[in-house]
């Protein structure tokens, strides 16, 4: 269960107290919070853990560190209209690129699947799923003291239900990219992987590329 906070009272705008560090969110919203949460979650209590943990691991934003000489430069140059700016700072106050942060997260984390889910997938004991990740033949990421399997790495349609080439790509993308930044590599149409059309790493892999082909890609990227 989540502790819930009491909303401020009307003559304290700093919130439930005084004291350094109180935290002052609605009961109303917490709870609202928590319905949503055991609406999309199969496990809502993992799923709590790991977006607190992430919130928690990201660093306030505030455009209120510019002098007004910096701000006064970006109007100046064009970059901004003075109105431009009041609402881009308002916005930034209000957490707008926190929430697009977390927006992205959780997109990303939803496209993993559990231990449980693999060994379900491929029909492995928990064994089997843990050492071929030791191995580097799964690709795997520890979120909030668990591991989580990108989905992109699993292919239905194929005998082994892995994406052909899995293990080259691992070892390319390991050393390189957060698994973010992997797991959107393999989703985007790649220039050099055209057949009828510009193809995705996992379309190319599928539908029995080279996996060279997107080695090549890898390692001449600036991908991020």
């Amino acid at each position: 269960m989540m502790e819930s906070h009491s909303p401020a009272p009307a003559d304290s705008p700093g919130g439930t107290g005084s004291e350094p560090g109180a935290i002052h969110v609605s009961e109303d919203a917490v709870r609202r919070l928590a319905e949503a949460v055991a609406r999309l979650a199969n496990d809502p209590e993992y799923f709590l853990e790991a977006l607190t943990d992430m919130l928690r691991a990201m660093k306030p934003i505030s455009l209120d560190k510019l002098s007004d000489n910096e701000v006064r430069f970006l109007i100046e140059s064009g970059a901004f209209s003075a109105d431009e700016w009041a609402e881009t700072s308002a916005a930034v106050d209000r957490g707008s690129l926190q929430l697009s942060t977390t927006e992205a997260w959780l997109l990303a984390l939803f496209a993993t699947m559990s231990v449980e889910d693999v060994t379900g997938f491929l029909g492995w004991d928990e064994s089997d799923v843990t050492d071929a990740v030791a191995d580097g033949r799964l690709y795997a990421i520890e979120i909030s003291g668990r591991l989580r399997f990108p989905a992109w790495q699993f292919d239905v349609g194929s005998p082994s239900k892995l994406l052909l080439g899995l293990t080259q790509i691992i070892g390319l993308i390991t050393p390189r990219w957060h698994w973010q930044s992997a797991a959107g590599f393999m989703a985007t149409p790649q220039r050099d992987l055209v057949a009828r059309g510009r193809k995705t790493p996992i379309q190319w892999l599928r539908d029995g590329g080279d996996v060279d082909d997107v080695r090549e890609i890898v390692e001449a990227s600036d991908w991020s």
